[in-house]
């Protein structure tokens, strides 16, 4: 049996389609990842967040890695910076990392869930895609996903309650269950946002996932004011 994913590679499988490999356009799936890595360790209590002068820094609480690359990459950059940092800050700089997707991409492909290949573009460039090997993983999220959008549960699992969120506010939802759909289920995807779990953890992963879907909103709004 598979061991659990992580929130960041449940993202990015939600975020690439299933048959050509690759991410769907007009989403912001780097901030998606980004939120999913530090409230990954923040439920892992590597990470705690100190209020300073009305900012909430994140600060590292313990060095152990978790065993994920991706996740333990992020920690180390956090723990060796000259200067702590807000939420904000690190989210832009985690969404930034280099081969990001493909280093996320590349653990599940080890995993035996994605495979990689490459594919010309404009018979010149070539680009690495990751096609679904093993559709079960996937299948899984996407049903968890569904019954927390879609089904009026009082409660969620903190990890559910926080997957949903970004994929919500980084569009990844719309691809993947229609447009439509989820415009009208706003009013529940606005309570499973809100909502605040009981344990300390918990609550600063939930904080977490607010700053990233405030920091993917902004730069939502930045792309599209330099479009228009």
């Amino acid at each position: 049996m598979m061991k659990n994913l992580r929130l960041p590679e449940e993202i990015l499988l939600l975020a690439l389609k299933d048959e050509d490999g690759t991410t769907y356009s007009a989403t912001s799936w780097p901030y998606a990842v980004a939120g999913a890595a530090l409230a990954e360790l923040l439920l892992e209590e590597r990470l705690r967040l100190d209020e300073r002068k009305g900012k909430k820094i994140l600060v590292v609480a313990n060095r152990n890695p978790i065993g994920d690359p991706v996740v333990d990459q992020v920690l180390e950059k956090i723990a060796n910076a000259k200067k702590s940092a807000d939420m904000t800050t690190w989210l832009g700089r985690v969404a930034g990392m280099k081969d990001l997707k493909h280093q996320i991409a590349e653990q599940l492909a080890l995993r035996g869930v994605l495979q990689v290949d490459t594919h010309k573009v404009m018979l010149i460039f070539s680009q690495r895609i990751y096609p679904e090997l093993d559709p079960a993983p996937e299948l899984e999220i996407m049903h968890r996903v569904e019954h927390a959008v879609f089904s009026d549960e009082s409660s969620l699992d903190t990890r559910t309650a926080i997957l949903v969120s970004l994929a919500h506010v980084s569009g990844i939802l719309n691809p993947v269950f229609g447009k439509k759909r989820i415009a009208e289920r706003k009013e529940r995807l606005d309570k499973i946002a809100e909502d605040r779990p009981s344990a300390e953890a918990a609550r600063a992963a939930i904080e977490a996932t607010r700053a990233a879907m405030a920091a993917i909103m902004a730069a939502n709004v930045a792309i599209h004011v330099a479009t228009s």
